[in-house]
């Protein structure tokens, strides 16, 4: 679904349920500046949660992200599960129910949008036909039409000859009270949302309870300004309506006057009682928490259904894996030469080492690139969009037939030393002082151990990655517990390829279980000798990822 319905969805999803929230708690209560203001941000908060992201905050709360990983799985498994739908070539086919759907909401758009309009104009129509009088020095419209008093922002429109001067101060106050108070821009806000939210009957019960509660408002404020609040209901039910106005406009009617009446004899509400309004908070919190959590989920999906669009099944390990084409050394300057430093990340010295997963598909393309150990935004950021460059790799094959391979390729990130920390050594032999000036840590240089991360030559197990493959498979005692608990996953071992191929120094940077993590570095230490890797023909010390990958059947 586009964006912008699921966009709509969300805030109608909001009104209805802000609107449930108000008739719950809200409803009989004489606060009624308050509830204008939390009817105008129930509007607000629902037009804004569904732009607010917080998905980096939900991601780190294993309960959530478990919640959207469920959900994620839920919707990918059903769009798979759901039946083709077979279409016969060049046959008309029919309009299916959601563009049937889409074109009636148009359709109530432009209908909704022409009758604000033609509520708007009358209005303007009004004002252009009447007469500007004072009546007790309030500025008035007079209208030649025999109709409600009402008002619009800061006109005032009366029918003169059918005012009754008994009632004229309470009508003023009452109109005075809407214009003084804004509350046009109420009406204004209420009619632009119904125009979008057409179809959402919450939408029009919430803009019939702002109406009504401007209506509380001035009412109060004339009970208040008069006094004999008695009279005043009195006066209203002598009001008949002879014509009822724009609904633009705020009239000085009978509508919902039963309402009215009950609520001006209604006891005032205990102050104590506005702290029900602070639920409103944990409500809008929870609806912005579940709009992030759906939107992670979607992502998840898109990913899973991009996972599975991808020809036939994704092998963890095949008999023999892919290759950069020229092999690691190649690929290792490949990503030199097109690495480009972020500037903010060499300011704030910022350096590590992303770690990507991809799919090396049959056709040697990479897809579905995404960081799964990170560093910093930049660096993950630019990490991918080399990966992305690559060239086609040589695909991995099984029985000698290419085969989709989940691979993991590290990307390191590392600044040149700044000048102050090179301080040269000296020292003295036979009289004579020697300088040695130290040269700019590189990363195609040792570490103070004397271990490479890059060479010419990286090191490779005897026979090839597919034969270690093998030697783990044939190796690996999956523990019992995780076997019961069904865990499995891939656990990520560094460890240092010395100059006779020894593996030593191995240690888990991704874990995934303790007993799995055993295991991995005990398969690891068992290794036979690797065949070293080599700068300028001579073998170096290399430090080594790789992945121990266990599955259960």
């Amino acid at each position: 679904m586009a964006p912008e319905w699921i966009y709509l969805l969300k805030v109608n999803a909001g009104i209805a349920l802000f609107y449930a929230f108000y008739k719950l708690f809200c409803q009989r209560d004489t606060f009624f500046q308050w509830r204008r203001y939390a009817l105008l941000s129930f509007l607000g908060i629902s037009l804004i949660y569904p732009l607010l992201n917080i998905q980096d905050w939900v991601k780190e709360q294993p309960a959530m992200y478990e919640l959207a990983d469920y959900y994620a799985t839920w919707m990918a498994t059903e769009e798979i599960a759901a039946p083709p739908v077979e279409s016969v070539a060049n046959a008309p086919q029919p309009p299916s129910l959601l563009t049937i759907g889409i074109y009636l909401y148009y359709i109530g758009v432009i209908v909704m949008g022409l009758r604000f309009l033609m509520q708007l104009g009358s209005v303007c129509w009004m004002r252009w036909k009447g007469t500007r009088t004072r009546i007790d020095g309030q500025q008035i419209i007079s209208i030649p039409t025999e109709a409600d008093p009402f008002s619009f922002f800061g006109w005032i429109f009366l029918y003169l000859p059918g005012l009754k001067a008994e009632n004229r101060q309470e009508i003023l106050k009452h109109e005075q009270t809407h214009a003084r108070q804004w509350h046009s821009m109420d009406v204004i806000l209420c009619e632009l949302i119904n125009i979008v939210c057409w179809f959402n009957p919450f939408a029009w019960l919430i803009k019939t309870e702002i109406r009504l509660n401007l209506e509380y408002l001035a009412d109060h404020k004339v009970a208040e300004t008069m006094g004999d609040c008695k009279q005043y209901q009195y006066h209203l039910l002598n009001l008949v309506n002879k014509n009822v106005q724009t609904g633009l406009c705020n009239n000085f009617n009978v509508s919902h006057l039963k309402r009215r009446i009950m609520m001006m004899n209604k006891k005032r509400t205990h102050t104590l009682g506005r702290i029900k309004y602070a639920l409103f908070a944990p409500l809008a919190g929870a609806l912005l928490i579940a709009s992030n959590i759906s939107c992670i989920s979607s992502e998840k999906k898109e990913e899973m259904l991009e996972s599975r669009a991808i020809e036939g099944d994704i092998h963890q390990i095949c008999e023999e894996m892919p290759d950069f084409p020229g092999g690691m050394r190649e690929c290792m300057y490949f990503l030199r030469q097109n690495i480009k430093y972020p500037e903010e990340a060499v300011k704030n010295k910022v350096e590590g080492r992303v770690i990507i997963q991809m799919v090396v598909k049959k056709d040697g393309s990479i897809a579905n690139a995404k960081v799964v150990r990170h560093v910093d935004p930049l660096l993950d950021a630019e990490a991918l969009r080399v990966v992305n460059l690559m060239p086609k790799w040589k695909p991995g094959k099984n029985q000698g037939e290419a085969v989709n391979v989940k691979y993991t390729l590290p990307v390191y990130f590392r600044l040149s030393r700044p000048d102050t920390e090179m301080k040269d050594s000296t020292y003295t032999k036979n009289g004579v002082k020697y300088t040695i000036t130290k040269a700019k840590e590189d990363p195609n240089q040792p570490d103070a151990n004397g271990v490479y991360r890059i060479c010419e030559e990286m090191p490779d197990f005897p026979g090839g990655m597919a034969e270690c493959m093998k030697w783990l498979a044939k190796n690996i005692q999956y523990p019992e517990d995780c076997k019961k608990k069904g865990t499995e996953g891939r656990v990520i071992v560094q460890f240092v390829v010395d100059k006779d191929g020894s593996v030593m120094d191995a240690k888990v940077v991704r874990s995934i279980d303790p007993l799995l993590d055993k295991e991995a570095l005990r398969v690891i230490n068992l290794m036979p000798k690797w065949k070293p890797g080599k700068n300028q023909g001579e073998a170096v010390r290399v430090r080594y990822t790789m992945p121990v990958m266990f599955k259960l059947k």
